[in-house]
């Protein structure tokens, strides 16, 4: 289980501001310096020291790191700003969660995809809609699974929905979905330089496990196609 003690020095992070888990505020890019005591540590952060002053009352701090093969996500809250400049101690508040890359195989299929946010009351449903307005991310997918979707994009995500979307693409012109997805990763993205922003989808099956099954299949068929 990874606590703070795990996390190496120099580690890059992803700090976006949080109230009631929808991000209100803009990327602040972090290094982590060291553990100050079993539930606070230093980051390097010069856009957050900056701006502490600025901070929302009421708001949290969503925290983001890659170690490979996982992501890890936690919240804190800024305590203060250190004498020297650009360090700031952070309070760790949640439990550090995990998300594997590998919990499913993925595929690099290269799809236009659209986003839209997705009011957390419909997340049970069974029918989704595409809305009329316009989507809050449209670009390329980097890599799909049967578990989820990553797109790396220039665009900054923010909606009122966050961090429930839905997420819309096509494998073939019979093979097209519209799925109910979580954002689980939000990060600056060292890995690669087509996009400043590495966005993670983790797809909700529990009321459309159909759902699942044809996306399978739809990516099999994609990747036989493709040979």
């Amino acid at each position: 289980m990874m606590n703070l003690g795990h996390i190496e020095r120099g580690t890059k992070m992803s700090i976006f501001e949080d109230i009631q888990n929808r991000v209100v505020g803009d990327e602040y890019e972090a290094v982590f310096r060291h553990v100050e005591s079993e539930r606070t540590f230093l980051v390097l952060s010069p856009g957050l020291y900056n701006n502490f002053g600025s901070i929302r009352p009421g708001s949290t701090l969503r925290l983001s790191f890659i170690s490979e093969p996982n992501t890890y996500t936690f919240t804190g809250r800024a305590l203060e700003k250190q004498r020297t400049n650009g360090l700031v101690l952070i309070e760790q508040l949640t439990g550090i969660e995990t998300f594997s890359s590998r919990q499913y195989d993925r595929d690099e299929l290269r799809l236009h995809v659209m986003v839209y946010g997705l009011p957390e009351a419909q997340i049970g449903g069974t029918v989704f809609i595409k809305p009329y307005s316009h989507p809050d991310l449209s670009d390329v997918t980097y890599d799909i699974s049967v578990g989820g979707v990553c797109v790396i994009s220039n665009t900054m995500l923010k909606t009122a929905h966050d961090p429930y979307y839905l997420v819309e693409f096509s494998l073939s012109d019979k093979d097209r979905f519209l799925l109910p997805a979580k954002l689980v990763r939000r990060i600056n993205c060292p890995r690669t330089k087509i996009g400043r922003y590495d966005y993670g989808f983790q797809f909700i099956f529990e009321k459309i496990p159909e759902e699942k099954g044809r996306l399978s299949r739809s990516i099999l068929n994609k990747k036989l196609s493709a040979r």
